[in-house]
């Protein structure tokens, strides 16, 4: 007879709430606290003058009203951005519902870009334990900087050593090998995933 490992099943929110606001915002973040996700995925890349921002694609076509990439747009050409406009309730009329959120555009920060610092902050607030899985989007212009300036922003909130890597609320996560291996280099404890 064998017996199989229990492991607690974690609710983790890709993107954020992505099905009820619109991806990597604030608004999704929050709602996926609010609705009790155990772990926030968000995925990285570093703005033409060094700032972490939550945003999956290379550019920001898809997820705004702007256009170009990310990696060289700084970050206040970013905040200019509305990445709530696409989803209006065009987007929403195809769908058997509608979500709770609505775009409103006095509503700024829930729709602006996201910076990996706001988000940290958010899950320091949340006043229960929240882990994040990051993921660093490569290949980029910026290489090992995404790694360097990811562990700084971690060390400001005390999440860059942890005594071992099962009690790191936080993982790193990237399709690159070479990202994982900087990290690892320099947070042993800090656990990584090779996607």
């Amino acid at each position: 007879m064998t017996h199989a490992r229990q492991h607690r099943i974690q609710v983790v929110a890709h993107r954020g709430a992505s099905e009820e606001a619109p991806e990597h915002t604030l608004a999704a973040y929050r709602k996926a606290i609010e609705h009790g996700a155990d772990a926030l995925e968000c995925d990285v890349r570093l703005t033409a003058d060094g700032h972490l921002v939550c945003v999956h694609d290379w550019r920001v076509n898809r997820t705004s009203n702007g256009r170009g990439a990310v990696s060289a747009l700084e970050l206040a050409d970013l905040a200019e951005l509305d990445f709530g406009a696409r989803r209006t309730r065009e987007f929403w009329r195809t769908r058997d519902e509608q979500p709770d959120w609505e775009h409103r555009p006095e509503d700024r920060e829930d729709t602006s870009v996201l910076t990996l610092e706001r988000l940290l902050q958010l899950v320091a607030d949340a006043g229960r334990r929240v882990e994040l899985a990051i993921e660093t989007k490569h290949p980029t212009r910026w290489a090992g900087q995404v790694e360097e300036r990811l562990l700084l922003l971690l060390k400001r909130f005390g999440l860059d050593a942890p005594a071992s890597a099962a009690d790191s609320p936080v993982r790193v996560m990237s399709f690159s090998a070479r990202s994982l291996h900087r990290v690892r280099a320099a947070s042993p404890t800090l656990p990584t995933v090779y996607l």
